[in-house]
């Protein structure tokens, strides 16, 4: 408990030391139990006398605040807690608003009862929690160091170039990583590094929701490029957009692989007018399928690609681990840029990650999870295939990779489905969020990285159960 003392108000000492003293007890910050300091110790650390405390603390016993008990000392009173007012009564108000513009929640969490068919998140139950136990472990026998890896640790940045160029092909040399809390922190990054306020930044249209958020909040404009079963059109980003957001190995939300040609085109067209292109290479580890193709940085020829990845999807999002390949001339701008906000990721997590890799066992893991995703993207493929011979929707693109298919519904609304799927706990991913403006059709996002084969199969039932149903007749009055 702190206490402050006004030394411009000697006389007011004894009525200010009561006064917070009941406020942190009525507020809460001192619980019914709770000891209060020795009256000698208080006077001490306040320079007051001791008198004034022992009449501060006989004011509160007087008044049923505190209670004494002899030598044991003096006591937050157990009734304190059952007279304290509801939390809303003691918030204060504030005369601080935030700047127009700005979203005023995030998304709220939902905790189905049954099964969370939103994409985005892997199955924590695959996590490699004895491997990850020995990471740790390890990483905690080197004590940390102090400030100054801004870009992240040395050894790790090397780890991470020797990964993306084995298992993507992306030749980066390690002074041209940034490593990042998450793949959102280095998009965050990279729009500040390369636009101002004002600028315009293209995205896909249906696409990435938070991207759209955090460019609207850092003031930018966003410009929507459609989106169709090849991925994004290059032809529709506008020439005087300053940077290209976009996600050509598996297109959030469609699914869609972005062409060969495509990829081309968009690189030619980056060239032309001077564009800088964001490649999120957000779940390219879980290729069912299909052989992948070039990712746009190794196409990339003039050095216009900024490449990012995560482990959330490979490991956990809450470890909140990514990192971005800039250009070489970009690195160390962006490395202090990064320094300004968050100075460095924290050393422990990345020690744990750099073992973690050079043990083998981040590939031991994922040789694991593929089989296991592979097998239930099989399944909601299938089924998908089922439900699109029976007229009830069709897939968005063809769709080889990541946790999760969309599909375009026919004869259901998303809020009609969603509704009927809602008195079974079971909730898909919003289809409708991901467009800026009204979409041109219905949908659902059917994610699969968070419930096992069996669980899978009996909501899909229900789903297609949803679907098939009858829509409900109208009351018709009397």
């Amino acid at each position: 408990m702190d206490l402050f003392i006004d030394p411009t108000q000697p006389r007011a000492i004894t009525r200010s030391l009561y006064d917070q003293i009941r406020t942190a007890i009525a507020s809460g910050r001192i619980t019914a139990g709770e000891q209060m300091p020795p009256s000698r110790q208080l006077a001490q650390e306040l320079g007051v006398a001791r008198q004034t405390i022992a009449t501060v603390y006989g004011r509160l016993t007087a008044e049923g605040h505190v209670i004494g008990r002899g030598a044991a000392g003096t006591f937050v009173a157990p009734t304190a807690d059952a007279h304290r007012p509801a939390r809303a009564d003691r918030t204060r108000s504030s005369a601080l608003a935030p700047r127009p513009g700005l979203p005023e929640t995030a998304d709220p969490e939902f905790q189905p009862t049954g099964l969370d068919l939103r994409s985005g998140t892997p199955d924590l139950a695959l996590f490699p929690h004895v491997a990850w136990r020995r990471a740790v472990l390890a990483a905690a026998h080197q004590p940390p160091s102090g400030y100054g890896a801004y870009a992240g640790l040395p050894e790790l940045r090397r780890t991470l170039a020797r990964l993306a160029s084995r298992t993507r092909g992306v030749v980066a040399d390690p002074d041209q990583i940034v490593v990042t809390a998450g793949a959102q922190s280095a998009i965050d990054l990279t729009i500040r590094l390369l636009t101002v306020p004002g600028d315009t930044v293209a995205v896909e249209e249906p696409g990435y929701l938070p991207v759209r958020r955090l460019i609207e909040s850092l003031d930018r404009r966003v410009a929507l490029v459609p989106v169709d079963a090849d991925g994004m059109q290059p032809e529709h980003v506008p020439a005087r957009a300053r940077l290209i957001y976009t996600t050509p190995s598996h297109q959030s939300p469609t699914g869609a692989t972005l062409t060969i040609a495509r990829r081309r085109a968009l690189l030619s067209y980056a060239d032309r007018h001077h564009q800088a292109i964001i490649e999120d290479d957000y779940d390219s580890e879980y290729r069912h399928t299909d052989r992948p193709l070039e990712p746009l940085h190794l196409l990339d020829t003039t050095g216009r690609v900024v490449y990012v990845a995560t482990f959330s999807k490979t490991l956990a999002p809450s470890l909140r681990l990514g990192y971005a390949v800039f250009p070489v001339e970009l690195a160390r701008h962006a490395a202090a840029l990064r320094a300004a906000s968050d100075v460095q990721p924290p050393e422990l997590l990345q020690r744990a990650i750099h073992h973690l890799i050079t043990t083998g066992d981040l590939d031991r893991h994922l040789r694991r999870s593929r089989k296991i995703y592979a097998k239930r993207h099989q399944l909601v493929a299938d089924w998908v295939a089922r439900m699109s011979t029976a007229g009830h929707l069709t897939p968005c693109a063809t769709d080889h990779a990541g946790l999760h298919l969309t599909v375009r519904l026919h004869n259901i609304t998303e809020e009609e489905l969603a509704a009927r799927l809602e008195p079974h706990g079971i909730r898909l991913g919003s289809y409708r969020d991901t467009w800026a403006k009204t979409p041109d059709h219905d949908g659902a996002v059917i994610g699969f990285g968070n419930a096992d084969s069996s669980d899978l199969e009996a909501a899909l039932s229900r789903v297609e159960h949803a679907l098939a149903s009858p829509p409900p007749r109208p009351r018709v009055r009397p």
